[in-house]
């Protein structure tokens, strides 16, 4: 049997990169719970991955540089000759700046392409999610039924942000766990719930805006709290703001229920 290291390296950056096998993961999330040396070593790959992400962010190019480009790709009408000339290669003179800038510009275009492919959004990723943990793809890194375990579990591996786990006993659901899930290198920390029937619902909260969601939510508002509604994929998710942080709310229930969970959880701006 081998013997475990006494500090990880390699397996910090797999784990937030979300490549590391489940046995391996589940390994090296509990040495994250007692090891502060790996705690302080994981905490940094965080910052390092959110700062490049954010200074790596592809900018538009200027309209004024847009424009350059396409007048200098319009074409310039050779000069009129008295009488016919031998054929020359003046225009290729006159058109290889405009051929050059071009290359260069479509070669910049399929660099940021392909160094920054179009990532799942939100919605995309919390319906893959559920329907992960519902095949058994997804395990939990922490099991507990206590709301209060489960939120020092997320400020110890790597929340950002203060997260207010719900107890939603009166309500028939009983926390099984959770952990810690990357979005676009940013932590969220998603946490489970069984229902009396053996249903599944998740919550999940992560530092951001609702505003930032994309267009085609049903809207409902509760106690002065706007709710944004969405389906996919059979699955309901009701997305809502608390301060800095989005909670969400999904399941395969009805629709109603979910919604009128959130309504029940959903803490009110003070």
């Amino acid at each position: 049997m081998t013997t475990p290291p006494e500090h990880f390296d390699d397996e910090l950056q797999e784990l937030l990169d979300g490549r590391l096998a489940a046995p391996r993961q589940a390994e090296v999330e509990r040495h994250l719970e007692s090891c502060a040396k790996c705690q302080r070593t994981f905490a940094a790959l965080q910052w390092t991955k959110q700062t490049v992400a954010i200074q790596s962010v592809p900018a538009e190019a200027p309209a004024e540089l847009r424009a350059q480009i396409l007048r200098a790709l319009r074409p310039v009408p050779p000069p009129a000759a008295p009488e016919p000339t031998p054929p020359h290669f003046g225009w290729w003179f006159q058109w290889k700046p405009a051929f050059a800038l071009a290359a260069i510009t479509i070669a910049l275009a399929l660099l940021a392409f392909l160094l920054f492919p179009k990532s799942p959004g939100m919605i995309q990723t919390v319906a893959q999610d559920f329907q992960a943990y519902q095949k058994q793809k997804l395990p939990l890194a922490f099991n507990t039924t206590d709301v209060k375990a489960m939120e020092t579990f997320f400020a110890t591996h790597g929340a950002t942000f203060n997260t207010r786990v719900f107890d939603l006993g009166m309500m028939n659901y009983q926390l099984v766990g959770g952990r810690v899930r990357p979005f676009r290198h940013q932590p969220t920390a998603l946490f489970v719930y069984h229902g009396p029937a053996n249903e599944v619902l998740h919550c999940r909260m992560y530092a951001g805006k609702v505003s930032a969601l994309p267009a085609g939510s049903v809207e409902r508002e509760n106690q002065g709290i706007k709710f944004h509604i969405y389906q996919t994929k059979g699955i309901t998710l009701v997305f809502w703001q608390e301060g800095g942080v989005v909670c969400v709310l999904s399941s395969d229930i009805a629709t109603e229920q979910v919604v009128q969970l959130a309504f029940a959880k959903a803490m009110p701006p003070v």
